[in-house]
């Protein structure tokens, strides 16, 4: 096929999928990237002499296939397609790569996910400023989307692995620091994530002692309600025995004999006064305290909420399908 053959259906299939019909943009896109590889000798030597625009046939088509299969309900299948059609890693541009892995992890699926960032990391080495394909690491027979890599598109991976995998998928903050730590990346690329993710691991912390603190509140109110309970009982039964008795003055000089079983006790009136007095206070107290207990409660959970929304909307990664989609280079026969 030539070149302008090629963008037209690259064109007809990017309609298709702003049309919705994400069929038809699904089955088109795969089989221009098939025909594609099917002439890879002619497109390595293409590349070769500079033309560059088979590499951005490549993303295009391809950004349509990761989009289409979201649309048609297939995002768990978009890792294993891009293998499939691409055939090895280092052939998937990196933008393709990063939008289909973005779109996968969003829809709750990590299948396949983790497996091809590591791969990723495998076949590209750390020189001179830039990343160059590792040659032991790719087959020599392979059309290759590109043979480098600035730094800011191979640190897009990185973050997506070390935040989007690792640290979230993983639950696993030290798993992440460590291979931060050990990646060959660019010392200053490097302690910029680190501090991110030691703020995420604080973070994390934070939540983790407030949800100990909520349980810990819980607890508290519930052996206040407990012992409430025991105090208004006893209260009862007291109230209950003094009206076997005719009325009597509070205050009068008389004893209160008071028989509990075989015993009997005798207490002057005065001291019973008081005791109620000292009990209602009492009461009192711990309703209130029972009452500020909810009021910290209730200020600890809006916290809690509040850290844990913060962690979520740290691990988000949204993605905008329709705006991956790059402008068509104009071309001329």
């Amino acid at each position: 096929m030539e070149a302008t053959d090629i963008w037209g259906e690259i064109e007809r299939s990017e309609s298709y999928l702003v049309c919705s019909m994400y069929e038809e943009a699904e089955s088109l896109s795969s089989s221009i990237l098939k025909r594609i590889f099917g002439n890879i000798d002619v497109l390595s030597d293409e590349a070769s002499q500079g033309d560059h625009q088979f590499h951005d046939m490549l993303e295009s088509a391809g950004m349509v296939l990761v989009q289409s299969l979201h649309g048609i309900g297939r995002t768990v299948e978009i890792v294993n397609e891009l293998r499939d059609v691409f055939g090895e890693v280092a052939a998937i541009p990196v933008q393709v790569l990063l939008t289909g892995v973005c779109l996968q992890i969003s829809n709750g699926s990590y299948l396949g996910v983790r497996d091809i960032l590591e791969e990723f990391f495998r076949i590209w080495v750390y020189k001179d400023n830039h990343y160059i394909l590792n040659d032991a690491g790719v087959s020599t027979k392979g059309f290759h989307a590109k043979n480098c890599l600035d730094i800011d598109e191979y640190m897009e991976v990185v973050e997506l692995y070390t935040f989007g995998v690792l640290a979230k998928f993983s639950n696993d903050m030290g798993l992440a620091i460590s291979w931060v730590e050990k990646a060959v990346l660019p010392e200053e690329r490097r302690q910029g994530i680190l501090r991110s993710l030691h703020s995420l691991l604080s973070l994390k912390t934070a939540s983790s002692f407030e949800e100990n603190s909520k349980d810990s509140s819980y607890a508290v109110v519930n052996n206040k309600k407990s012992l409430g309970n025991e105090k208004n009982d006893e209260i009862d039964s007291f109230l209950k025995l003094s009206k076997q008795h005719e009325p009597w003055s509070l205050w009068s000089s008389h004893p209160l004999s008071l028989k509990v079983g075989n015993t009997q006790f005798s207490m002057s009136r005065g001291k019973v006064a008081v005791s109620l007095v000292g009990l209602i206070i009492c009461y009192a107290l711990k309703r209130k305290r029972a009452a500020l207990i909810r009021i910290i409660r209730r200020q600890m959970e809006s916290t809690r909420k509040a850290i844990v929304d913060f962690w979520k909307l740290a691990f988000s990664y949204q993605v905008n399908p329709l705006a991956a989609i790059q402008s068509i280079p104009s071309t001329t026969t």
